[in-house]
């Protein structure tokens, strides 16, 4: 059986001659130029594997990451970051949001590129978990109470079961200065 990867790439050359070469070594290949589309594929069909450009319009690929690693039934999907961009700080960056692995497009060749694709579906992937904080909001605290009723929170108890919500904040690396995004949620029955 083919293994599939989802080439997320805003560039239709390099798309294309990628998409060729990855044909020709058996894999199937499905094709986004964007995050959002990229999110969109995600949820449609399983994936071995995503190889994924940063600098992208609409969603750029640290989003998509932080999004596919956050997500748990997306999260154990493997994701080599393929960029143009190859400074020190943007490695680090796509590693900490749990890339796998990180190809400069301009000093790796499409075969480098394919021998690395194998390599880590060869290898039992190890998941990397991306920090997660989840917070206790105090209802007569500041503005809790004026936060419960604009986004009708309903003074952060769970409707279904009553239970206290938490508030779920999660790294976005897409930012200079510390920047999350969150959610509220019920830790007792999960919604």
């Amino acid at each position: 059986m083919r293994n599939k990867i989802l080439l997320v790439e805003d560039s239709k050359v390099i798309q294309q001659m990628y998409r060729s070469k990855l044909v020709l070594e058996q894999f199937t290949v499905i094709t986004a130029d964007n995050g959002m589309e990229a999110i969109k594929k995600l949820s449609e069909e399983t994936f071995d594997i995503i190889l994924l450009d940063l600098m992208m319009p609409i969603m750029d690929g640290y989003k998509v990451l932080q999004v596919v690693k956050t997500d748990p039934k997306l999260s154990k999907i493997p994701v080599l970051v393929f960029s143009a961009k190859g400074q020190p700080e943007e490695v680090e960056k796509a590693i900490s949001l749990g890339a796998i692995g990180y190809v400069i497009k301009a000093t790796t060749k499409p075969n480098e590129v394919v021998e690395q694709i194998k390599k880590i579906l060869s290898q039992k992937t190890v998941v990397h978990e991306v920090a997660q904080y989840i917070l206790d909001i105090k209802q007569d605290v500041y503005d809790a109470k004026k936060l419960a009723s604009d986004f009708k929170l309903n003074n952060f108890i769970c409707q279904k079961c009553q239970s206290p919500m938490l508030l779920k904040l999660i790294p976005d690396f897409s930012h200079e200065e510390a920047w999350f995004s969150g959610r509220f949620f019920c830790q007792k029955c999960q919604s």
